[in-house]
């Protein structure tokens, strides 16, 4: 949706509902208002700078997509089996995946030498096999063994520590990256639908794009969240334990 200081208050309500939960926050509309106000008019109607506005708008102006798989079955498996399951299906899945992108995007990039949209698939995809790589395998070396400790009520020190807070800080960041890429690999390919040239390379960043989404979708919404309710649980449990502890040594020694 296309925002300006001209926009209407009633053209806000048709765009992403998040849009008119921000106006309301600040203050300068509530429900009953006229609808019919621009919103330039609405802020110098109470002196508020209308950029401000517009920018505060703009980060609220994305329309949802449906979530790339219902993660519902997730919740209730047990830490390890759910790793696991991200290890096999999802990290062997995409090594698969990019070893076989990264040859057809030369191949095709190499057939049509004129094709700028084929040579620039072919430079990040090179780029960002590396950096996938690297991503898995700090989940595997790190993330995933601290967790697998935590659901057997064991601290697994890594090379990032014995809180699993940070990797997964450091694993969001990582996703938010990979959206990144995944716009511009869409963009480039008109959503995988062009060129012609390279149809068997879009069909497979087709099927990459919906397994990365899967992967990092489960991740941020089922296991990371888990993950960190396990490491409070077991911190929690921890304190009780040496509060006890030092209890049992003052009435052994009192």
């Amino acid at each position: 949706m296309d925002i300006t200081a001209r926009t209407t208050i009633a053209e806000l309500m048709a765009g992403p509902p998040a849009l008119l939960d921000v106006l309301r926050s600040t203050g300068l509309y509530r429900d009953g208002d006229d609808p019919g106000l621009m919103l330039g008019q609405l802020c110098w109607s109470w002196g508020f700078n209308p950029a401000i506005l517009l920018m505060m708008l703009q980060s609220a102006n994305v329309v949802k997509s449906a979530p790339p798989l219902d993660i519902g079955p997730f919740l209730a498996m047990p830490l390890p089996e759910y790793v696991t399951h991200i290890e096999t299906v999802y990290h062997a899945g995409q090594r698969d995946q990019v070893a076989r992108l990264l040859p057809l995007a030369a191949a095709a990039a190499a057939a049509s030498p004129g094709d700028e949209r084929l040579a620039a698939l072919k430079t990040l995809l090179e780029e960002f096999g590396p950096e996938l790589e690297h991503h898995l395998l700090h989940e595997e070396e790190a993330l995933f063994p601290m967790i697998r400790g935590l659901a057997a009520g064991t601290v697994v020190a890594t090379r990032c520590g014995s809180a699993v807070g940070g990797p997964i800080a450091c694993m969001e960041n990582d996703h938010a990256l990979a959206e990144r890429t995944l716009a511009r690999l869409r963009q480039l390919t008109d959503d995988y639908t062009s060129p012609a040239a390279g149809a068997a390379l879009l069909a497979l960043l087709a099927e990459f794009d919906q397994m990365l989404r899967e992967h990092m979708y489960t991740e941020n919404e089922g296991l990371f969240p888990r993950a960190l309710e396990a490491h409070q649980a077991a911190h929690q449990a921890a304190h009780q334990e040496a509060a006890r502890a030092r209890a049992a040594t003052l009435q052994a020694t009192g």
